[in-house]
Parts: structure tokens; sequence; C-alpha cells
């Protein structure tokens, strides 16, 4: 099976598809959701990773518990194998663990049958810390231009008061540099 024909998207039960419902926001394009073992899924959005626990093999007994993270949040996104289980765990710089704990009672891993699901669940990773990675980039950007702009302004500044440029001009530049 190639990697881009594994499938990354599959409902979930009744209890599991309401639960991801009540949680994601309106817009939000689904881009991963996958059925771990029994009350458990991994879902990743255009805006955010979630973690899904839901039902009594997972202590959520007529409920559940959903675990949102957003992207910028995301420390990392690790997958494992430990005998016959694959588990995934979604680390943030307060959920955090060089090794994994019990799946059964932490609400930011959840675990799968490997040889069943190890293909769907490692492309599904590869989705969310690729969209970390944008996320990433995108706010780098965004740093970098701002800095940039500043820059600019300081050094527009000192022509100002060198008597280079009016304060007119000086004000009309710094607008179209802050995008005002």
């Amino acid at each position: 099976m190639q990697a881009n024909d594994v499938n990354t998207i599959e409902a979930l039960d009744v209890e599991g598809e309401a639960l991801f419902k009540a949680n994601i926001e309106a817009g939000e394009t689904t881009l991963v959701k996958l059925r771990g073992r029994p009350g458990q899924a991994f879902a990743v959005t255009d805006r955010r990773v979630y973690v899904l626990r839901y039902g009594f093999r997972t202590g959520y007994t007529g409920g559940g518990n959903c675990s949102a993270y957003g992207f910028n949040q995301v420390t990392g996104v690790t997958i494992t194998k430990r005998m016959a289980l694959g588990i995934i765990q979604v680390m943030t710089a307060a959920k955090g663990s060089t090794r994994p704990g019990n799946p059964f009672i932490v609400d930011n891993m959840i675990d799968f049958m490997w040889d069943a699901k190890g293909e769907e669940f490692q492309r599904g990773v590869s989705i969310a810390r690729k969209m970390m990675q944008k996320t990433l980039e995108a706010i780098t950007t965004h740093a970098v231009a701002q800095q940039s702009a500043a820059d600019e302004i300081g050094k527009l500044a000192v022509l100002r008061d060198k008597g280079i440029l009016t304060e007119e001009e000086f004000q009309a530049k710094k607008r179209q540099l802050l995008g005002l």
C-alpha cells in the first residue's frame, strides 16, 4: 500500500463522533480521524490535534474527554510500538514525556493495534507534523516581517530627525509599512 493510499479518515462510533463534533469549531477541516482501541480516537484538523477518550473502557462512562491542542502549543507527536500495540502521544510544554505513560489513563495518549492500523496512524502522525511545521513557518515569517517593518521605521525616523524626510512623509511611509 502506498503512503498516499492510506485512509486517514474513518467514521468513529456514535459516541466518538458526537464528542468530536461537539468540540471542533465551525469551518475546521478534518484531515485525520482514526479510531484507536475501543473508546479512543486521534484526529487532526487544519487547526488542531485532538485526542478523544470516551466510554466505560476509558473511565468516561456516559461521557468523554476531548483534548484539543493548537499546533502552536504542540511540541511533538510521537508514535511508538510496544509489542502488538501502537501508542500515539501528543506532547506540549505542559504534557510532555520522553517515554509514554499508560495510554489507559493519560488524556494526551491513545493506543491502537499496530498490525491492523499502523500504516494509517503513521500517516496521520505525519500529517499532524506537517501541519505543526506549517504553523511554525507562518509564525516565523510573521515575526520576521514585523521585525523588518520595525527596522525600516527606525531608519525612516533617523532620516526624519536629520530633516531629510518631512513628518508627513515619515507618517505616510510608516502607515504603508504597518499595512494601515
